[in-house]
């Protein structure tokens, strides 16, 4: 399996793989659209482009479910915005603040720096907005 880098997708994409995976990995495109804030139609033509490139499955007016391929992406795009959200919080960022920060952030961040973060922070296992899902490669005795 290849390794990840962190910047695989642009980040309109890795949003939408990160939001699949906050919603158990299968939803909705309507659903998708609206919190990603674009029209279904919009929505429809990023997802489809994900399915193209092996993140995802699109079943036609179903919606989309993570591939092995996606879930594994979507686990690390979680993990590294829930590492930054808490490395920001440790600045005297509320959650909410970090939470954003994080959002404008994350796509320029690379999985060993993310590893980096995690290490410094002691492998945690919470952030402030959500628990961290640990990669055996950072932290083998977490995962």
């Amino acid at each position: 399996m290849e390794e990840i880098s962190g910047f695989e997708l642009p980040g309109r994409k890795a949003e939408y793989l990160k939001i699949i995976g906050i919603m158990g990995g299968c939803a909705r495109t309507n659903e998708i659209a609206r919190r990603v804030g674009v029209a279904p139609s919009t929505a429809t033509k990023t997802l489809l482009a994900l399915a193209d490139e092996g993140y995802l499955e699109h079943t036609p007016y179903r919606g989309v479910s993570l591939t092995t391929q996606g879930e594994r992406y979507a686990r690390f795009l979680l993990r590294r915005h829930r590492l930054l959200s808490l490395a920001l919080s440790q600045f005297g960022l509320t959650p909410a603040e970090a939470c954003r920060e994080a959002n404008m952030l994350e796509g320029r961040v690379s999985k060993d720096l993310v590893d980096r973060i995690c290490a410094s922070l002691g492998h945690p296992v919470q952030s402030v907005c959500g628990p961290i899902e640990h990669d055996l490669a950072c932290c083998p005795d977490t995962g």
